[in-house]
């Protein structure tokens, strides 16, 4: 049975940032966990500054951040970038979070920004409005890929730059949307030129220490946001079991034809 995304996104982000995780992402990568971010994902200051090099991005050039969440990491990226940025979540309670830290930011850091709601398949964004688009941590999501890569495709300027950070499978993990071997030929069927795509440093002995702490401290996790405890072990072991399938966590970069 297929999730209800908007739902479940819609509950997790209208909750409290976990403070609970935040210490296990700050034990098990350091320096390069952004806690500032309030990040829901695996993205490190690695990536971060990655994601920014690589949009290439002039002053007041737009960006979209799709599957933005809270909006920490488009608006790191916008501030260093000089970029405007439109973030697209499906859970409103995420956008909400996304607009008041914009507005917490010194006019100075960010030209504009915009959260708006839509999904993969439609941001609600106009033809060719974006000179640059990330997205972190969220295209497993997607319940079409093709149809995400196509969108990619339609709303950014010829020439425009596509980052993203996702996973390639060798099997279809439990109880989430379609996933594929390599999102390449997905791409380039989109209109895309691939330019980089690139493992990221440690990820999956990162990814399992995340997921053993927070069995270790599932008792925690579960009194800080009221879950029965049985029921968020069982969610955490199926997330190990759904990581064993994956291959490779990429930072991909493609060109828009």
């Amino acid at each position: 049975m297929n999730a209800d995304w908007k739902a479940t996104f819609t509950a997790t982000f209208g909750a409290p940032a976990s403070a609970v995780s935040a210490r296990i992402w700050t034990e098990v990568y350091g320096d390069e966990y952004p806690a500032e971010l309030d990040t829901y994902s695996f993205v490190t200051r690695t990536d971060l500054h990655r994601i920014a090099e690589e949009a290439q991005l002039e002053p007041g050039e737009r960006l979209a951040d799709l599957g933005c969440g809270r909006g920490g990491p488009g608006l790191w990226v916008a501030a260093r970038t000089y970029a405007t940025l439109t973030g697209i979540d499906i859970a409103e309670t995420a956008l909400a979070s996304a607009r008041r830290r914009a507005e917490a930011l010194p006019l100075s850091d960010v030209e504009a920004t915009d959260f708006r709601v839509g999904t993969f398949a439609d941001t609600g964004l106009d033809d060719a409005s974006s000179e640059a688009v990330m997205s972190v941590d969220a295209l497993l999501f997607a319940p079409d890929k093709a149809l995400a890569c196509a969108e990619f495709a339609r709303i950014l300027v010829p020439g425009g730059r596509l980052v993203v950070t996702t996973w390639d499978f060798d099997g279809q993990p439990q109880n989430r949307p379609p996933q594929v071997a390599d999102h390449r030929p997905l791409l380039e069927s989109a209109g895309f030129d691939v330019l980089s795509y690139e493992e990221t440093p440690d990820w999956r002995a990162r990814q399992q220490r995340t997921m053993e702490l927070s069995l270790e401290r599932v008792e925690d996790l579960a009194a800080e946001s009221g879950d029965d405890p049985s029921r968020l072990r069982a969610s955490l072991e199926q997330a190990l079991r759904n990581q064993d399938l994956m291959t490779r966590r990429v930072l991909l970069v493609a060109s828009r034809r």
